[in-house]
């Protein structure tokens, strides 16, 4: 779970009136950032924090006001287990509450209702606070996030071996339920085989516009060479590379080349791709592109998709 590693100090009152004086003293010079009433986390230790982290700690401020018997759920336990995010984390902390009958929104938590399921614990706890497990967290993931959004996150545990996508399927809820439908097209875009959260996002993309058949890590073989490729689209003839930023500046992944072999490489590559009868195009597709799904549809049909 992402929350082993170590975690600042929360500054908090505790019933002290005048440490509380002082503590709301120094937010209003800008020296505190507030979580929650009377717990605070020095400005200097918040802004070392990626949005990951952020919303861990606003977890670690509100653990002491989560009723007994709830557990921390949907994109908060998505987060303690450690799965990737796009996009800035929620300033709530989100907690499922056996027995609830309705969701309630509260200074800094969101209170969900189970709708009489039964809540799945994994076997940690957060500071005393049960989480849902790896497949009930999936499954609120889906059923609450844009579809994007959740499919890379638990694309991240599908690829970790920690989770298949079978297992979400038979958590999923059936028929009209709501977010049903979302979470049946997240489905579709998980695969173990994307090896990075830019092919997540991509098959995602892929899926959102309707394409669902599609091979990832699909290797075309000639004259003892290997060139294996991101995605591959048999029935358009279709190569979709993720040109990540990551391959020509990662010190493992240049393997102690340059910059530029590794770039005359994927030109040679992609030269070769482009030499097969059964490659009609070769498309790179970069994070600006995925960012918008407009955007990433709009470099599909300029290369003859049809969507």
């Amino acid at each position: 779970m992402r929350h082993h590693r170590e975690r600042p100090t929360l500054l908090r009152a505790d019933g002290d009136d005048s440490c509380a004086r002082t503590l709301r003293r120094q937010h209003r010079a800008g020296l505190l950032v507030r979580l929650r009433a009377g717990t605070y986390l020095p400005r200097t230790s918040w802004v070392e924090l990626d949005e990951a982290d952020r919303h861990l700690v606003r977890i670690w401020a509100v653990a002491p006001a989560v009723p007994t018997g709830a557990a921390f759920s949907h994109v908060s336990a998505a987060l303690v287990h450690g799965w990737p995010l796009l996009g800035p984390a929620p300033e709530r902390v989100h907690v499922t509450v056996p027995g609830a009958e309705r969701t309630l929104h509260r200074a800094g938590l969101v209170l969900h209702a189970t709708g009489g399921t039964q809540v799945r614990l994994a076997p940690a706890r957060l500071d005393g606070v049960p989480v849902t497990d790896l497949v009930t967290t999936a499954s609120t993931v889906a059923t609450s996030l844009p579809v994007h959004v959740a499919a890379v996150a638990i694309d991240g545990a599908v690829r970790a071996g920690a989770l298949t996508p079978s297992e979400l399927a038979t958590a999923l809820p059936a028929g009209p339920a709501r977010g049903s439908r979302r979470a049946q097209t997240v489905l579709r875009a998980l695969d173990a085989r994307h090896e990075t959260v830019g092919e997540s996002y991509t098959a995602a993309r892929l899926v959102e516009s309707g394409i669902d058949r599609v091979v990832p890590q699909h290797e075309f073989r000639h004259d003892h060479v290997v060139d294996r490729v991101d995605f591959w689209l048999p029935d358009s003839g279709t190569v979709i590379e993720f040109d990540g930023k990551v391959k020509y500046t990662d010190p493992t992944m240049l393997a102690g080349r340059d910059p530029g072999e590794v770039a005359w490489a994927e030109k040679r590559r992609e030269d070769r791709l482009r030499q097969r009868s059964e490659v009609r195009t070769v498309i790179r597709v970069t994070w600006w592109h995925l960012e918008r799904l407009d955007r990433f549809q709009g470099l599909l049909r300029a290369h003859g998709l049809v969507l």
